[in-house]
């Protein structure tokens, strides 16, 4: 198990880095994002967090969030501050391999569009 933040490698049975506090990874994603992951949805929305993560982990699909550990310290969104999506605000970056784009992206649409989210189908 690794940490998509620090890198760090951990073993079997440990489910988060003690040093990031974010969930590990089985594989870690490439070095470079822009390589072989893309990003399929940005929040400043602290409380969509963990709506997404659910959603992707549901569908058996690796994402690295960025922007994150921000959110959490100074919280945004619906009942934060008020800064906006649009880009040059403070949000988090979910990010998955650009072989997932698509599933992730349709199973996320709901959200981008401020629906709820239908669930998963078992895989």
């Amino acid at each position: 198990m690794y940490c998509p933040e620090c890198r760090a490698e951990y073993r079997e049975g440990i489910e988060t880095c003690p040093d990031c506090e974010i969930r590990l990874v089985v594989e870690l994603p490439a070095e470079d994002p822009d390589e072989d992951l893309v990003a399929v949805f940005e929040t400043a929305d602290v409380s969509l967090l963990p709506i997404v993560k659910s959603l992707l982990d549901s569908a058996r699909i690796p994402c690295v969030v960025q922007g994150e550990e921000a959110l959490s310290v100074l919280p945004v969104g619906r009942w934060g501050s008020g800064i906006s999506q649009s880009g040059r605000g403070l949000a988090a970056t979910f990010w998955v391999d650009k072989e997932r784009v698509e599933e992730a992206e349709e199973l996320l649409r709901p959200l981008a569009e401020g629906e709820s989210p239908a669930e998963p189908e078992e895989a």
